[in-house]
Order: structure tokens, then sequence, then C-alpha cells
């Protein structure tokens, strides 16, 4: 987005007008986010993205205190309650970054703005520069893309995943001592090359328990007219899906990647939303008698969530679940009889 570009957009305040430039993050109490690059210049070359070195595309640069004082009118006139600042890798790494943090230090420092901030750390970025950048965001992400070099080095630089990841894990010992609000993210790009779910997850898995990361995000490959992938088949809807309710499981409800259903190719079934199939699966520990169940187990039953689970709980502590009529007056589907016992 040109600066111009920038301009018109907050001085137009039909709400259609902003969908390009700004989107809803599911955070309550922080959307709409203004997401954009400080700039689109990259001397970086990867396939997927249409910012690459190669590309064609137009490129533009805004300054940090243009960028600033933008955003802050788009805020004051109730547009946009929070800015997600990344930026294309131009010139080198370092200098790239520093223009973000001072974008962050104009917005908190110069112009007194204390809302939601999520600012992007890049590639080879000194770890200097990254700490500081802990003092001004409230989210902080630095995308892995894939879930190996091997599939990395296809599409990019070869050395570039040991890097993210060196950086992912400072990130995630950064956090433990300063504790950032909305916590560490990253993002995987699915598609445009062959690689099987259980990758994904395995390694979702690892950064959840291990690195503590607060989301994991799937990014469905679209291909980019102009770039060198632009002839590959874009990603089903579907699988992303399933990828995400497989990530939910993992981060909230204590389910392992070894405990999902795969087809043969290492993929998550599609046929079956993905606690269903956990069930199917595992089916030693079903039905579950839901007198006797703890909290863990309840979760785990197809259509039982958290609060669904401590409904039933609550139930059975004036007296014994005998009818599953019961249990639909607190609001439990006909979908979890298949699934219980009394």
């Amino acid at each position: 987005m040109y600066l111009k570009e920038l301009e018109n957009l907050i001085n137009n305040v039909e709400e259609d007008s902003l969908k390009e430039y700004i989107y809803p993050a599911k955070a309550k109490g922080i959307s709409p986010i203004l997401k954009i690059l400080l700039t689109n210049k990259c001397k970086n070359n990867c396939k997927y993205c249409l910012n690459n070195a190669r590309s064609n595309c137009p490129r533009y640069f805004l300054s940090p205190s243009d960028l600033s004082k933008q955003f802050i009118s788009l805020y004051r006139k109730n547009l946009a309650k929070g800015i997600f600042i990344s930026s294309g890798i131009y010139k080198n790494a370092n200098f790239s970054q520093e223009k973000i943090l001072e974008t962050l230090y104009i917005l908190r420092k110069n112009l007194n703005y204390s809302g939601y901030i999520h600012a992007k750390i890049l590639p080879k970025t000194d770890f200097s520069l990254i700490e500081k950048i802990f003092d001004f965001a409230d989210r902080i992400s630095i995308n892995l893309e894939y879930p190996a070099q091997k599939y990395l080095s296809r599409v990019s630089s070869k050395e570039l995943f040991d890097d993210l990841f060196k950086r992912l894990k400072f990130l995630s010992r950064l956090n433990k001592e300063k504790k950032i609000k909305s916590g560490i993210t990253t993002q995987f790009i699915v598609g445009g090359q062959k690689i099987c779910d259980r990758e994904y997850l395995n390694l979702a898995y690892y950064l959840y328990k291990e690195l503590k990361l607060k989301r994991i995000y799937y990014s469905r490959f679209i291909p980019q007219e102009g770039t060198p992938l632009e002839n590959l088949k874009e990603e089903s809807p579907l699988r992303i899906k399933r990828l995400y309710e497989a990530d939910f499981l993992l981060r909230d409800y204590g389910i392992s990647p070894s405990q999902f259903l795969y087809d043969k190719e290492g993929n998550l079934v599609l046929e079956y939303d993905v606690k269903e199939a956990f069930a199917l699966k595992n089916k030693n520990l079903f039905p579950v008698d839901v007198n006797k169940a703890c909290f863990e187990l309840l979760i785990k039953i197809p259509g039982i969530g958290k609060e669904r689970a401590k409904r039933i709980i609550n139930l059975r502590k004036g007296a014994k679940i005998n009818s599953f009529e019961k249990l639909e007056k607190i609001g439990i589907p006909k979908k979890v009889k298949k699934w219980i016992k009394f």
C-alpha cells in the first residue's frame, strides 16, 4: 500500500474500503487490525512470495513516521483497533527490523498509543534487536513456513530454516523472562509441495509443549501470478480446517499427534472432523462413563468441549446421570450419545 492510498483509506470511512488492508482478528477487543508491510521491497527470493526479489510487482516504502501517523488517524476514527507490522527485507534484515522497531517506538513513546501491536521478526535479525522489540509489542511472530529445512530449501534459502528456528527458540526464552502479553506465534504454509499433516503436527506439538507458543497459523497455499509457483494447484480449504481442528486439540485438549487418525500418506482424514476421527482411532477409550470420567477424558468426547464438560460434572454432583434426556437439558448434542454410557 502506498502512503497516498493509506491517506485515501483514512479519509474514506466506508467499511468496504478497508477490506483489503484491515482484517478481523479473533482476539477479543482488538478487531479490526491494520496488517501492513513497511515495504514490499525485498532482497530475498522466496518462490511462493509475490514480493520476491525477481518479481515485477509495484514497490513501495513507508517511513515509520508516516505509517505511525496514518495508523493513529485510523485508530481515532475507530477504523482499526490494532496494528500488525511486518516488512520485506530491504538492504538487510537489521535495516528492515530497525524500521519496524522505530515504528513501534514512535507509536508508543511519541504518539502515546497503548493499544495492540503485533510485530514480525525477520530472518537473520540480530538478537539484540529482537530483545528491544519485546519492550513495545503485545505479540511477536516469526514464520517458520515449513516443518523442516528440506522443504524450505526447495523454495527459499538453503540455511533459512535453521536461522528461523534459532530465533524462535530465542523468542521463547525471552518470553519466559518478560512474558509478552499476547504471546509468540508462527505460521506454516500448507500446500505447494508434498508435506504430510503428521509432519506439521509433530512440530506443532513440540512448539506448544517445549517453546510454549501461543498460536500456530496454517496458511493455505494459493499460487500467486508472477511467481515461480504460479502454475501449482491451490490447497484445499478443508485440509486447512482439519489442521486447525487438530491444532486446537494439541494445544488445549492434551491430545498428541500420534493419537490422530491419518490416511496412508500421513494426512488427516478429511471425511470426519478430527475429534470424531480421534474417537474412531482410540476406541479403547469409548464409550465414556459420564458419571465417572474425569474432566480430561470428558473433553475428548466428540461434541463435548470444556464448558459442556463442566456442565456434566456439575449435573452429576446432584444425582447420578441415568438418561441422555438429562444431558440434553444442559445443552449436550445428540451426536454425543454414541460415545458415552451411564
